[in-house]
This record gives structure tokens, C-alpha cells and sequence, in this order.
């Protein structure tokens, strides 16, 4: 393989944490998106905010360990919000019915209000 195939940042945004991902989510470089994702979790966060912006392709695998990551937190009251998915993700996402049990949104600032809106309500 040649070059980084899949990078994970987290950033702080009024509160939550953010967790940018670029790249491929396939069955080689899930274990580190599984990585990412339970140090966020780890970390004390039950609501994740996955920016997908950057992400040009997901398998099964990746869909997977979203999976995995929502089991952890919603146990606690937690939620997985994605945004900015792509075009092709997000026709997956529906197909699967998986848009159903995951928050898709737009953008990290809907995320954050539909959050804040949970909290107050």
C-alpha cells in the first residue's frame, strides 16, 4: 500500500468532541477507525460527532465498526451523528436502513444543535 489510506483527528467544537476522518474505511484500515472511535469513547463521550466530509469510500467493515461504536454508547443514552457523508455513503446508509439508527446531518454545527436540543429537552 502506498501512502496513508485513512487519517483521524478529534478537535473540541463548543463542548463535543469532533472526530474527522479522511480517506478509506475498508477492511484494512478499520482497526484504526475502530481505534479513533473508542478514544473518543474512552475518553468519556457518549454522543460522537463523525465528520465524514473526507471519507471517499466505505465497506462493510466501516460500517461495522460504526456499528460497534453505537452499541458502546447507546447503552448509556449515547448516539453516533454523522456528517457530511458523501453522496455514495449515504445511499448505503439508506439502503441498509442504517440512516435510521444513526443521526445523518449535514453539518458538525446541526450535530451540535440536534444535541444541544436533546439536553434541553
Amino acid at each position: 500500500m502506498e501512502g496513508i489510506r485513512l487519517e483521524t483527528s478529534t478537535r473540541n467544537v463548543k463542548g463535543y468532541v469532533v472526530l474527522d476522518v479522511a480517506g478509506e474505511v475498508d477492511v484494512y484500515t478499520a482497526p484504526n477507525f475502530k481505534e479513533a472511535l473508542h478514544k473518543v469513547i474512552d475518553d468519556g463521550q457518549r454522543h460522537l460527532i463523525v465528520n465524514m466530509e473526507q471519507v471517499t469510500y466505505m465497506d462493510s467493515s466501516g460500517f461495522g465498526t460504526l456499528l460497534g461504536a453505537l452499541k458502546r454508547v447507546r447503552s448509556d443514552g449515547g448516539t453516533v451523528n454523522l456528517v457530511k457523508v458523501s453522496g455514495a455513503i449515504d445511499r448505503m446508509l439508506n439502503i441498509t436502513r442504517l440512516n435510521t439508527i444513526f443521526n445523518v446531518l449535514p453539518s458538525v454545527e446541526d450535530a451540535i444543535t440536534k444535541l444541544d436540543q436533546q439536553h434541553s429537552a
